[in-house]
């Protein structure tokens, strides 16, 4: 694996993409599950492509008043299925909180203290994206696209709330036809640490916008905000009794390898393979692709109206 994984778009793939292109093979096109046509994605709503069960995924929520130990380990259960928790008070969304949000709290206050005396509230994010189950998913993307977060809570009905998430993602991806593959995307320049990097360094790599891991140097080994969280509530016991936590080196955890996958499959395979992955990173010989670069993918074509 090169010692950086870096690079460019190997081509104008927002050309490639779009509907009108001179390249019809390279379209991106979804199957109508009411009427069995196929629709660029500007023109889809979420039940006319995903089961119903699948745009319905109930939220995962959490009171604004829980201590952040409770809100810790809940991250840490739920990430197969969503990257936040909503905070709900008096039955409705107030904010989100997610792992980028804890890790923020550890790096002013390392201490067990954080987490058993620090209330979801005090750190949540409160700026979050709330839309309408009848809103188009062009719309929706596009918001992601803008905000650098994948994630929004959709508004069923009064007090019923669910959430679109990577995973959301991921499965759309997976509907798609196209003959658009791995090798297609861009080469993402990816950060690097070392095994003698201190935590505080690499949790402040971590924390800039659309970070999503971190490559260990000349080796395809991967930290991400997850590992760092499971460490802390798993071995680590809430920083209890650790009085050095952000000096510990990179040792301290046990990385990952990305699953490595074909450089002609099929980014509806590609998807396919994320799909059900504790960290939903794959690679081919020369990139590492992540559910945020499906993303970009996928609304590539959208028009900015």
């Amino acid at each position: 694996m090169k010692e950086k994984i870096q690079g460019y778009w190997k081509n104008n793939l927002t050309k490639i993409l779009n509907k009108n292109s001179d390249v019809p093979n390279f379209q991106i096109n979804f199957r109508s599950i009411d009427s069995g046509k196929n629709l660029a994605l500007e023109e889809c709503q979420f039940n006319e492509i995903l089961p119903y069960s699948l745009a319905t995924s109930p939220i995962s929520s959490i009171e604004a008043n829980d201590n952040l130990w409770i809100a810790s380990s809940m991250l840490t259960r739920v990430s197969d299925t969503t990257d936040n928790l909503v905070v709900i008070e008096n039955e409705f969304p107030i904010g989100t909180l997610s792992i980028r949000e804890v890790l923020r709290a550890v790096l002013k206050n390392p201490t067990p203290y954080l987490f058993h005396d620090s209330k979801v509230s005090q750190i949540m994010n409160r700026k979050f994206y709330l839309d309408i189950r009848k809103t188009k998913l062009k719309k929706l993307f596009k918001q992601m696209k803008e905000s650098k977060k994948s994630f929004a809570i959709i508004q069923n009905k009064e007090n019923d709330f669910s959430a679109f998430t990577f995973r959301e993602i991921l499965e759309i991806g997976a509907l798609c036809t196209t003959n658009v593959k791995a090798s297609d995307l861009p080469e993402s320049k990816i950060k690097i640490f070392k095994r003698d990097d201190n935590i505080e360094d690499i949790i402040r790599l971590l924390l800039n916008d659309e970070t999503e891991l971190l490559m260990l140097e000349n080796e395809s080994y991967f930290i991400d905000h997850l590992t760092i969280l499971e460490k802390i509530t798993g071995d680590l016991d809430y920083l209890q009794d650790i009085d050095n936590f952000l000096d510990l080196t990179a040792s301290t955890f046990k990385l990952e390898n990305p699953k490595l996958i074909p450089e002609k499959l099929p980014i509806s395979e590609v998807c396919k393979t994320m799909l059900y992955m504790k960290h939903p990173f794959v690679m081919t010989s020369d990139r590492i692709i992540t559910p945020n670069d499906m993303l970009k993918v996928l609304s590539s074509g959208l028009t900015n109206e």
